[in-house]
């Protein structure tokens, strides 16, 4: 396997839905060596997705301080995450590290995360992050291929 994609969050609480979206848009192009997973917030789902891939690529819905919905954000897990990276609690620079520790972390991870505007309950994005989807599954498609600038 060269690359897995995961969505994480909760198409449930609106925001959210952000990963779980993004993951099945990248599924429908059903890319060579790619495994695409979804995962609500728990850390075992998310080491047990990432921990038998070359490239692990995770799309998360990141709200807190300075968050301006819909925009893309990419960073690495050695870096400091830009903003509070998960909108359900998940502490996903915490998980990586404990990956990492343990011995279950792909070769290279790579997060993108979307500001969110409402992570509340009930489905559907809000117009902002729903302009994000396509513009994150290509910088996803992008992350694959190698041509990430």
């Amino acid at each position: 396997m060269i690359a897995t994609v995961i969505g994480l969050g909760n198409e449930f609480r609106r925001d959210d839905g952000l990963g779980p979206a993004v993951a099945a848009a990248v599924q429908r192009l059903d890319l060579a060596d790619v495994k695409v997973v979804t995962v609500q917030n728990d850390p075992v789902d998310v080491l047990d997705a990432v921990g038998d891939t070359d490239l692990a690529i995770i799309i998360d819905a990141a709200s807190g301080g300075g968050a301006i919905p819909g925009r893309i954000r990419r960073w690495l897990p050695q870096q400091q995450p830009p903003i509070a990276v998960s909108s359900h609690g998940l502490d996903l620079a915490a998980v990586l590290a404990l990956g990492r520790a343990l011995g279950r972390a792909p070769t290279r991870t790579v997060v993108f995360t979307v500001d969110a505007a409402d992570v509340g309950h009930g489905c559907g994005l809000s117009p902002a992050v729903a302009a994000a989807v396509p513009r994150a599954v290509a910088a996803v498609v992008d992350e694959i291929h190698g041509t990430h600038g």
